[in-house]
C-alpha cells in the first residue's frame, strides 16, 4: 500500500484486526461478531457508521484502507463513491468468485473480480455451499495447500489500490471464462520465481514440524503490531452522515451544525454512533411571543 509517513488513515470495517497504519477506525457494528473473526478491537478513535452513508467530510482523510468489505454491502458503488468523497486514495481487498465458491461465506452478497483496473462485482443470490469447510481446513491443517494457495495470491484474492478514481461496474453473471486455455494459463500461472518458492516451500515443512497453536499465536503477535497512537482531532474530520455538514462534539451527543438538518447522534460507550437510523431531529426553538397589554 501506498501510505505515506504522514498520511491521515481510515480503516473502515476494521472489525477485530484493524490496519496497524489506520489512525481512525470506523465499523458499523460493536457487538456482532456474526460477519468477523473475533471481538472488536478499539485501541484508537473508533467511529459507529454505515459505509453507505459515511460521517466524515469531504477529503478528510489520505488514504481509506476496505478489507473485506464490499462483498458485504448492499450498494456498492455507492460505497465507493463513499470512499472517494473521504479520501484521497485507498485500497480495497476481497475474496475472488474462485475464493467464494471455495470457501463459501453464506453472508458475502457478492461476487467480487478485478479485470484489468476495474473491480467487475456480480449477485451472489442463491448458491449452494458444495464443499462445507474443506477448504478452511485444508488451509489451516495441510501446509502443503495452504502453500500453493499463497502462490496464487490473485487467483485466491483481489487487491486493488486506487488514487482520485475507483472503477467499478456491475454485471448480472460472471465475468471469468474459464473454458479459454489461454486464459487459464494466465490464472494458474506462478506469481513467485524459484527461489522464493523454494525458501518458502521450506518453511511450510517447518510449519508441518510446529504445533498448529504456536504457529497461530506467532501470527495473533504479528496481527497486534502498529505504529504509535496519533492525536486526531474528531470534530475536524467528522461530518453529519445525512447532509455532510460540520458537527459539533459535546459529552453525549454529536451535533449537526446545519440548522435546516438539526440531527443529533449517541456517544455510547465512547463512541459517536453516526447512524440515520439512531439519529434524533431537534426541532428549532419556537420564539417566544411578544406579551399583550
Amino acid at each position: 500500500m501506498r501510505i505515506g509517513p504522514h498520511d491521515l488513515v481510515l480503516d473502515i470495517g476494521s472489525g477485530h484486526n484493524p490496519h496497524p497504519r489506520a489512525d481512525v477506525l470506523c465499523d458499523r457494528y460493536i457487538d456482532d461478531d456474526t460477519e468477523r473473526g473475533g471481538a472488536i478491537r478499539a485501541d484508537r478513535p473508533l467511529i459507529v457508521a454505515d459505509a453507505h452513508d459515511l460521517p466524515f467530510q469531504d477529503q478528510a482523510f489520505d488514504y481509506v484502507v476496505t478489507s473485506h468489505i464490499i462483498e458485504h454491502m448492499d450498494d456498492p458503488v455507492r460505497f465507493c463513491q463513499e470512499l472517494m468523497r473521504v479520501a484521497r486514495a485507498g485500497h480495497i481487498a476481497s475474496p475472488s468468485e474462485i475464493a467464494e465458491k471455495l470457501f463459501y461465506w453464506p453472508f458475502h452478497k457478492w461476487y467480487v473480480n478485478k479485470i484489468g483496473s476495474t473491480l467487475v462485482l456480480h449477485p451472489k443470490r442463491d448458491d449452494p455451499n458444495i464443499f462445507g469447510e474443506l477448504f478452511d481446513y485444508l488451509y489451516e491443517y495441510n501446509p502443503w495447500y495452504a502453500r500453493f494457495q499463497r502462490s496464487l495470491p490473485d487467483l485466491f484474492w483481489i487487491e486493488y489500490e486506487w488514487a482520485g478514481e475507483i472503477k467499478i461496474t456491475i454485471r448480472e453473471q460472471s465475468p471469468l471464462d474459464l473454458d479459454s486455455p489461454a486464459r487459464l494459463r494466465r490464472l494458474v500461472r506462478p506469481r513467485e520465481s524459484l527461489p522464493v518458492m523454494v525458501a518458502r516451500t521450506a518453511a511450510s515443512i517447518g510449519e508441518m514440524i510446529v504445533p498448529p497453536a504456536a504457529i497461530r499465536g506467532l501470527r495473533a503477535l504479528r496481527r497486534v503490531k502498529r505504529t504509535p497512537a496519533r492525536a486526531v482531532a474528531l470534530e475536524s474530520i467528522l461530518a453529519c452522515p445525512q447532509c455532510h455538514s460540520t458537527v459539533q462534539l459535546e459529552p453525549a451527543v454529536v451535533r449537526c451544525s446545519n440548522p435546516a438538518c438539526g440531527r443529533v447522534y449517541p456517544i455510547e460507550r465512547g463512541y459517536p454512533h453516526l447512524l440515520l437510523d439512531q439519529a434524533l431531529r431537534e426541532r428549532p426553538a419556537t420564539p417566544a411571543l411578544p406579551r399583550q397589554g
